[in-house]
């Protein structure tokens, strides 16, 4: 039993020589090289370089989300005078067409905007429920537009920021939360970050501070529709007017 003891102990001081060593200043001499070798060989591994991590610091992105605030909207949906459900949209033409998610609108029977300093009324020009998207039009010109990225690769483990508007007291409150690409299946994509309530209609943004996509959620999940999906949506709208 104690031999047996010896040889474990003896197996792990091995293995945690090994890790101080390639641990280490000046591991790449000749001299560690041939203990590195020698250790190798004894434990039959090859030691593999730990990648140094990408560090992303806040303020970068709250460069982003700064670039992004004129071109995003808060929505609200009211039914018989009530508040039922509050979102963001996303200004896709300068004369106010707004695109957000159908479950921001779903069931109301009235729709305000808060753009600026401003509280517009909204229409709905046309909604797709498979699809949870909607145009949205307000009487207003000169609108920042926000830039849709069609052909971007999504892979897991990208980092993105959901950024939207929320109101509170009447007032637009700019919200943005870390995300990240969490798996993708062929027409699901979901995004690592807390399912608040009113991410429903959040920009989706890369690190490159392009629109990836919109945030919506589902069974306490947040997904994604890509920027792809939605610019199709607005291109079929254009086209049919």
């Amino acid at each position: 039993m104690n031999g047996i003891k010896t040889i474990l102990v003896g197996f792990l001081g091995g293995i945690a020589a090994l890790v101080l060593v390639l641990s280490l200043p000046g591991s790449n001499s000749l001299f560690f090289d041939l203990i590195k070798a020698d250790l190798t060989e004894f434990l039959g591994v090859k030691p593999v370089p730990t990648p140094t991590p990408i560090v992303v610091f806040s303020d970068f992105w709250q460069r982003i989300v700064s670039n992004h605030v004129l071109s995003t909207v808060a929505i609200q949906s009211f039914k018989d005078g009530k508040i039922v459900r509050e979102g963001s949209g996303v200004v896709i033409s300068s004369d106010g067409i707004i695109i957000t998610t159908f479950d921001v609108i779903s069931g109301a029977d009235a729709l305000q905007v808060f753009h600026k300093d401003k509280i517009l009324r909204a229409k709905v020009m046309r909604y797709d429920g498979f699809k949870n998207l909607a145009l949205l039009k307000v009487d207003s010109t000169n609108m920042d537009v926000a830039r849709l990225e069609r052909g971007y690769q999504f892979q897991p483990g990208q980092d993105v920021v959901v950024s939207g508007k929320v109101v509170e007291l009447s007032i637009p409150v700019v919200f943005a939360q870390r995300g990240m690409i969490s798996y993708i299946l062929s027409k699901d994509i979901m995004v690592n970050t807390e399912p608040n309530y009113f991410l429903s209609g959040s920009k989706v943004v890369n690190n490159s501070s392009i629109v990836v996509g919109m945030a919506y959620l589902r069974n306490e999940a947040v997904r994604l529709i890509t920027a792809e999906a939605m610019d199709d949506f607005i291109k079929n709208y254009f086209g049919s007017i």
